[in-house]
């Protein structure tokens, strides 16, 4: 297809747009691992207990939850570019206002401003993508979510050693700081890119969506694998290293990080693994949700009979390995809805994986607490144990959805 020369322009304005967005993203993914499971100790000494630690990443989550539903609706009125504006501006907001209150309701106010805005950015990017690159949707959204989820990677180790030179708040500050100028470069870069708002029933497809049983199966069954993930990366991952196989925060952030960075290469190669499959999506999901359970249960073993760094580190591998598949179950909720939904369909599975997201968190942060020695800074056994029982529950639950997955259509 020949495009003009305005056109040509425009395609490079957004392809400008889209790479701000990608960092937007990219500062997103850090956000969630950042608070608490990088300054989890520090919270605890700012006077924050386990279920108000806790608080603050589930507020944050159920944003980003809510956000998906909300922009996922009027993405296809509103399209990506101002979807980005919105979120980034959001987020910039919250990520920076939060490390400069004392006042947990503000914190808490804060961190869901920052979840709404990432959930909001998230979304500006897959508009973007999918009028950028519409034959190679999956693809696409597997590269920017490699690119991006060096995020967490970054937001682990040398987000620790920041944390150490310049202090928690100061340190916490900057992802707001890179958001907030690129959202000025996107306004710059805006002009004759944001389309008129379409008309027409915004919530017709989002109804006809929730009637789709597939689609919930899909979406409640994956929500599982980044609901186990997500524990670890933003609450004990860090934490039960340090209590459990006595390690120091910088290795035990080395660790996590290393996940990080598996989740990222994952985005790509969970499509090649789909590919040799032969797109058979049951088997794919299955040896999703098998790994979810295996490390579960790994863990569970882990922590109850052993101190083995090398068992604990297995256990959060095999976690970590299906959360690299978003491409895979974001192409199938795209498969199971017409091409114009696309957007809101990615919204919605990604809505339900942030609800059950932030629930685990909520969860884990009350079987913390119940096994809270007083003014103690570190959790028993018995605490990391609990959390594990339930995260093998979810694989299996997850394990036997995959035998009712729908057959491929071939659609990509």
């Amino acid at each position: 297809m020949i495009h003009s020369a305005p056109d040509n322009i425009i395609y490079r304005k957004k392809f400008a747009i889209l790479l701000c967005g990608v960092l937007l993203y990219f500062l997103s993914c850090m956000a969630k691992v950042l608070i608490p499971g990088t300054i989890y100790d520090d919270l605890l000494n700012a006077g924050l207990n386990a279920e108000m630690i806790s608080d603050t990443a589930a507020a944050f989550m159920y944003a980003y939850a809510a956000s998906q539903l909300l922009a996922g609706i009027f993405s296809t009125r509103y399209g990506g570019v101002r979807i980005l504006l919105t979120g980034g501006a959001l987020f910039a907001i919250g990520t920076t206002g939060f490390p400069l209150t004392e006042m947990f309701p503000l914190m808490i106010i804060f961190r869901i401003a920052a979840g709404f805005g990432a959930g909001t950015i998230f979304l500006g990017v897959v508009k973007l993508l999918e009028d950028l690159f519409p034959a190679k949707f999956a693809m696409a959204l597997g590269i920017v979510m490699f690119c991006s989820y060096f995020g967490p990677a970054f937001g682990t180790t040398p987000m620790v050693l920041l944390t150490g030179a310049i202090g928690w708040r100061n340190s916490m500050m900057a992802p707001g700081i890179a958001a907030s100028l690129g959202v000025i470069l996107i306004l710059l870069l805006c002009k004759s890119t944001i389309k008129p708002v379409a008309k027409g029933n915004a919530l017709k497809p989002l109804a006809d969506m929730l009637k789709n049983r597939a689609m919930w199966l899909v979406s409640f069954s994956a929500s599982l694998i980044f609901g186990a993930y997500y524990i670890l990366t933003t609450q004990i991952g860090q934490k039960s290293l340090i209590d459990h196989c006595n390690l120091s925060a910088g290795y035990a952030s080395m660790i996590i990080m290393g996940l990080t960075l598996l989740v990222a290469a994952n985005n790509i190669t969970g499509n090649v693994l789909f590919s040799l499959l032969g797109k058979r999506k049951k088997v794919m999901a299955f040896i999703s949700f098998l790994s979810t359970a295996a490390g579960a249960a790994t863990g569970f073993f882990a922590f109850c009979f052993t101190d083995s760094t090398m068992l604990v580190t297995l256990s959060f591998i095999l976690i970590a390995i299906p959360a690299g598949f978003f491409p895979f179950f974001g192409a199938v909720a795209k498969e199971l809805n017409p091409p114009e939904d696309t957007g809101l369909s990615v919204a919605l599975l990604n809505f339900w994986c942030f609800v059950f997201i932030a629930a685990f968190q909520s969860i884990g942060g009350k079987i913390l607490h119940h096994y809270s020695t007083g003014d103690v800074e570190s959790y028993p056994p018995e605490a990391y144990c609990g959390i594990f029982i339930f995260l093998t529950i979810s694989g299996v639950t997850g394990m036997i959805s995959a035998l009712f997955y729908p057959a491929s259509s071939g659609k990509q």
